[in-house]
């Protein structure tokens, strides 16, 4: 039961998320002329908001596409059909996946050096902003270590649980 619950909870997360990518993308059109802002030229920062605005709301529509298998999968968990277990199994690997990227990634960065120099123009002081990347790091090793969980129960539990499935 705990598996269904938690693939409806990431559907519904996965949900909101695209919901508000391709609402993101929709509103790019609508920022004032980056040329004078950037150094680009119009014709450069109208490219750039079209390609922007379609990949973002190409990006949300798949966030959409995926929370809609994991809310399937969550639904026919709960009510033990062979198939939800099947989809569940292959949204919980596809899951580990990225989240497995994500937690390597955010352990790597927070081992990542500051270039000399990088600082220079910020107004920040070295200290200062080791304190913003530690603070980045750790919520990011955080979702991951979260996600990643989630995702590994919901594989252990689907495999372990596979005989109450019709």
């Amino acid at each position: 039961m705990a598996a269904g619950v938690i693939l409806l909870v990431i559907a519904a997360l996965l949900g909101i998320f695209g919901i508000l990518a391709i609402l993101g993308g929709a509103m790019m059109g609508q920022i004032s002329n980056l040329a004078g802002q950037t150094g680009l030229t119009e014709e450069q920062a109208n490219a750039l908001m079209t390609v922007g605005r379609t990949f973002i709301v190409v990006f949300g529509g798949v966030a959409l596409a995926i929370g809609l298998a994991h809310l399937l999968s969550g639904i026919g968990v709960l009510r033990r059909r062979g198939w939800a277990r099947i989809l569940g199994l292959v949204m919980s690997v596809l899951g580990v996946l990225p989240w497995l990227l994500v937690l390597a990634s955010s352990a790597l960065a927070a081992t990542q050096r500051i270039p000399a120099g990088y600082l220079q123009d910020s107004g920040l002081t070295v200290e200062e902003y080791g304190q913003i990347a530690g603070t980045g790091w750790i919520i990011g090793i955080a979702f991951a270590a979260i996600g990643l969980a989630a995702y590994t129960y919901v594989l252990v539990v689907l495999i372990r649980r596979g005989r109450e499935f019709a």
